[in-house]
């Protein structure tokens, strides 16, 4: 039986990383994997593992999402997550919700609802009967962003694992893609971005509307299904992106402890934990 295996990613690049800034992520990623692994090496489930990891990756404001998001072209700032159960096959997530500080927990709150995907108003007031924190994601750099009317090509984080009972989750969330039009929807909060199922998982990031057009997470999961290997159901999908010029990558595993990381970016930032330690690209 695998080891249990955490896998997360903070987003792609269209442009080579200058090395201090890949040093920060690398230093932030270490350190959400050092406080999120011991969960699932003490036995706790895939799901829990995902939530926290991208509630840790919310709360750095190095991301575009949670704290740090970005402002779409009316000045405010919209946020979405969702969250994958591979176990019971469950989806949820919030789409375009404002002021909740973790987007993520909502989107886990909302697994034990009949409902299990609110928008915008609808969410936010969920997030407040639930008694979820509020925050301003505001910061200087996004304000900086905004007033220089800078459209990002990356905008989500996220995270797959893999428990000691086989049990497989993903979860991801996103501050939006910079000065979008206002209420655009990513394919974060679509089983494109995140799924999972008992054979694997996947987190899916870069631009959310490629990435819908080509149901990426869903599909991997799907031939996983069909009875490929990881391996083999990432390229076939790869394979279709680059043909297409999709501009986007994924961290993906399987309930075998197989780990596929790929984009057609120039940076894809993750790292991964298991019983050997903690590796960072």
């Amino acid at each position: 039986m695998p080891a249990p295996l955490l896998l997360v990613h903070g987003g792609t690049g269209a442009k080579a990383m200058h090395e201090e800034r890949h040093r920060a992520y690398v230093e932030s990623l270490k350190r959400i994997l050092e406080q999120t692994y011991p969960l699932l090496a003490r036995g706790g489930s895939a799901v829990t593992a995902v939530v926290r990891a991208v509630e840790l990756l919310e709360n750095d404001p190095l991301y575009n999402a949670g704290l740090g998001s970005k402002i779409q072209s009316d000045g405010k700032i919209r946020m979405s997550a969702s969250l994958m159960d591979g176990r019971r096959r469950r989806f949820s997530g919030c789409v375009n919700v404002e002021g909740v500080k973790n987007p993520i927990r909502l989107a886990k709150l909302l697994q034990t609802r009949g409902d299990r995907v609110l928008a915008e108003a609808g969410a936010r007031q969920f997030a407040r009967e639930a008694g979820l924190p509020f925050a301003s994601p505001f910061t200087l750099r996004a304000r900086a962003d905004f007033k220089r009317r800078r459209q990002g090509k990356s905008g989500t984080v996220g995270a797959v694992a893999l428990d000691r009972k086989q049990h497989l989750a993903a979860a991801t969330s996103t501050g939006g893609r910079g000065f979008e039009y206002p209420h655009r929807v990513s394919d974060t909060p679509t089983v494109a971005a995140s799924f999972a199922n008992r054979l694997g998982a996947v987190s899916a990031t870069g631009i959310g509307e490629e990435i819908v057009e080509h149901a990426v997470a869903a599909r991997i999961c799907a031939f996983l299904e069909s009875g490929l290997s990881l391996k083999a159901a990432t390229h076939r999908v790869l394979t279709q992106v680059r043909q297409n010029r999709g501009q986007f990558g994924w961290i993906a595993l399987d309930r075998h402890g197989q780990v596929q990381a790929v984009t057609t970016t120039k940076t894809l930032i993750w790292a991964q934990a298991t019983p050997a330690g903690i590796t960072c690209f």
